[in-house]
């Protein structure tokens, strides 16, 4: 609260509000749910629009095994004539520096946020803007392997495609609305 008057009177005036996403609580939130989401389903390697294996955006960073996806036929029986041909990709990958890029800027965003480091300063805008492109860059890097990769190229399956799961695209919405509130929220820290 600022304090107004001169001597002989004193008139406290309270903060004016903020707004429902004046603060940092939305920033640090989009942030925090954004790289949460890291430990759900994040990529599924597809043939024919059928899902063969997923993997977490915490394994995709650490270069873990891809899971198989068990698929069954209209009896309710799991189908084994795939199993070579799924096996073949679910071996473990080298880790992948734009999803770990993404998840430690997502970890700053939130402790930059909730911390109220620079307050006045758009480093938060930033870090969510290049968060997002991080795992745009990881979707993009994770589909040119799978295209390159000899081994299922060589194989039976005709078209394998490697697409992200509902947890990665709200993450990335989830790292630009984190930007955008951190904007609104140093605009409104500077007026």
């Amino acid at each position: 609260m600022e304090t107004i008057g001169t001597q002989e009177s004193t008139l406290q005036v309270p903060p004016t509000p903020r707004g429902m996403f004046g603060g940092n609580i939305p920033s640090a939130a989009a942030f925090l749910v954004g790289s949460l989401l890291f430990l759900l389903p994040f990529a599924e390697v597809r043939c024919n629009g059928t899902a063969l294996a997923n993997n977490t955006g915490l394994g995709i960073a650490m270069g873990r095994d891809w899971k198989e996806v068990v698929t069954k036929n209209i009896l309710g029986v799991s189908d084994a004539t795939e199993t070579t041909e799924k096996r073949e990709y679910t071996e473990s990958h080298d880790p992948n520096a734009f999803a770990i890029i993404a998840l430690a800027l997502g970890i700053i965003g939130f402790l930059v946020a909730v911390l109220a480091v620079a307050r006045k300063s758009n480093i938060n805008f930033y870090i969510g803007l290049l968060a997002a492109a991080s795992l745009v860059a990881m979707l993009l890097d994770l589909r040119s392997k799978a295209k390159s990769d000899t081994s299922l190229n060589s194989s039976k399956l005709d078209i394998i495609t490697v697409d992200g799961t509902a947890a990665y695209y709200i993450s990335v919405i989830l790292f630009i609305v984190a930007a955008i509130l951190s904007v609104q929220r140093s605009r409104q820290k500077t007026t």
